[in-house]
């Protein structure tokens, strides 16, 4: 069957995606250029790596659900602990286990600039110290604060989740994924201050673009002097 240039601009367009998803979090929308890479190093407290073939679980403003490799959790204006624009979920602190919410720290200490040392836990857990002082001795405390802990998923075995950009997927219709936390006898730990080492086989994904570009190249030749014999043939018409 002939390919068209339609159909290698798409292609082309595909491996390009796949490229720039070489990225922390990353994911290839092609399986033939999909790879695991261990967890790099990071110096943020709020940088995480998920166990092989587990998912950070996120909501968008829509209230949807997405999954993705990226764990670098930051802290909004509004207090919410968010993966690029979407809300983390997880349980918050004294909630009900599996029940999971948007992750946020707590009011008034947000707000009143108590919340220190923000960091997230192997086993999931998020947490700060706050910061008091006491009016009378003026004296400064600190304690540990537990926001909540950061949930996984992980989608049975054999399931090719649907991939939405570069760095979120959602399982196909009517497959539940499995839910849980780290550390908790069905997910391993997170890698704390670690960054995804992204999801592309980055030597197969640049192949597989030139050997696109190639064969556009030739089919465009192969175009323009088609048009070059149909204009002699007018020509010695006239």
């Amino acid at each position: 069957m002939s390919v068209g240039p339609f159909d290698l601009l798409s292609q082309a367009a595909d491996r390009f995606a796949d490229a720039r998803a070489m990225l922390a979090g990353g994911i290839a929308r092609d399986a033939d250029v999909r790879a695991w890479h261990p967890p790099q190093p990071s110096t943020d407290p709020l940088s995480v790596a998920a166990p092989r073939d587990t998912w950070f679980i996120t909501q968008d403003a829509r209230g949807e659900r997405h999954y993705g490799r990226d764990g670098s959790l930051r802290i909004a204006e509004d207090g919410t602990v968010r993966i690029g624009d979407e809300a983390a979920l997880g349980t918050l602190d004294g909630g009900e286990p599996g029940v999971l919410s948007a992750m946020r720290l707590p009011e008034p200490d947000h707000s009143l600039g108590r919340c220190i040392d923000v960091r997230i836990d192997a086993d999931g857990t998020l947490a700060y110290r706050r910061i008091a002082v006491d009016p009378r001795s003026q004296e400064r405390s600190s304690e540990r604060v537990v926001v909540g802990r950061l949930a996984l998923a992980r989608f049975p075995a054999g399931t090719a989740p649907i991939v939405l950009d570069a760095t979120h997927v959602v399982p196909p219709q009517h497959v539940t994924p499995l839910v849980g936390y780290p550390s908790d006898g069905s997910f391993a730990a997170l890698a704390t201050s670690a960054r995804d080492g992204g999801g592309v086989d980055v030597d197969a994904a640049i192949a597989r673009l030139s050997d696109d570009y190639l064969a556009l190249h030739a089919l465009s030749a192969a175009q323009r002097a088609s048009d070059s014999t149909d204009r002699t043939a007018l020509d010695l018409v006239k």
